[in-house]
């Protein structure tokens, strides 16, 4: 763990002191896992699975059996953000490596085209997507992602990489987390080229109490020029059969909240049964309102 760290403080100065630009790609910042949402996304020490591929890779390392996940999220200005993943353990050299692959979608309504003198000239949509292939072995992860975007027809391309470690103590009821998100050259439309959503993130979990976790992160939006501060709890209850309920509630705070930044109360609900895991989160996004996200997963 202790290379682990050195090797994450280096990057951490390398994203710290990265170009400071225009963030393009912001649907990368969007949630794609209700648990998480639930708890404020205070999940970089907590998430585990197949839905950490968009938060934490190396939370992938504790996927035991094949799974399948889908969010969907009824985005702002009737768009849609969906999210679909897959991950599963396979045993290279003699060695288990948990992979994953993930796609994350924003497709936007149909917009109405106007003329230079304001008159209708028919109509426009827009989308973007990442498709992310990640893996998770012992304390580490990381993931690579192609990243596209098409906005009235005008394209653009490119790619960015995640890495992740995470570490539960041995003698502590503790799990630390660090993660760098999105490295990588910007996404240029036309002549404009955006720097991507840079996130450097760490938190820490503890189970205070039987089926109580409690989880707290930091997530610092380099090109954004922002840190949110993020904690949320979950209690997991279990009964006979295989049945279980989880509540959840967190609190994200950003500090200079000048433009409508994510801050306030998330809540969230789920429920497990037959080896299926169905989430429901309420959460605030920007300074328009809240949105409502579900995250149906299954284990094989």
């Amino acid at each position: 763990m202790n290379k682990t760290i050195l090797i994450f403080s280096g990057l951490i100065l390398v994203a710290a002191n990265g170009k400071c630009g225009s963030p393009g790609a912001q649907f990368l910042k969007i949630d794609t896992d209700a648990r998480l949402s639930g708890m404020a996304a205070a999940g970089v020490a907590a998430v585990h699975g197949i839905n950490a591929l968009a938060y934490n890779p190396a939370g992938m390392a504790g996927m035991t059996a094949p799974e399948l996940a889908f969010s969907h999220t009824r985005w702002l200005m009737d768009s849609n953000h969906d999210y679909v993943g897959f991950g599963m353990p396979v045993t290279t050299w003699g060695r288990k490596t948990n992979i994953g692959l993930g796609v994350t979608r924003l497709s936007s309504g149909k917009f109405e085209g106007r003329a230079d003198d304001g008159s209708a000239n028919g109509g426009y949509s827009s989308y973007e997507q990442a498709v992310s292939l990640g893996f998770g072995l012992g304390n580490i992860g990381g993931a690579v992602k192609y990243i596209q975007g098409n906005i009235a027809g005008e394209r653009a391309s490119t790619w960015a990489v995640d890495l992740g470690a995470k570490k539960a103590l041995s003698k502590l009821p503790v799990s630390i987390g660090l993660s760098v998100k999105n490295l990588g050259p910007g996404l240029k439309y036309m002549t404009q080229r955006d720097d991507l959503p840079l996130s450097v993130n760490a938190g820490l979990s503890v189970m205070a109490l039987p089926g109580v976790m409690m989880s707290v992160g930091v997530n610092r939006l380099v090109n954004d020029k922002k840190t949110v501060l993020s904690a949320g709890t979950e209690y997991a209850m279990m009964t006979g059969g295989g049945l279980g309920l989880a509540l959840r509630g967190g609190y994200g705070l950003t500090e200079a909240n000048t433009d409508g930044g994510k801050n306030g109360l998330s809540v969230g609900a789920g429920v497990m049964a037959l080896g299926a895991q169905l989430d429901y989160a309420v959460t605030p996004e920007t300074g328009l309102g809240s949105v409502q996200r579900i995250t149906l997963k299954k284990k094989f």
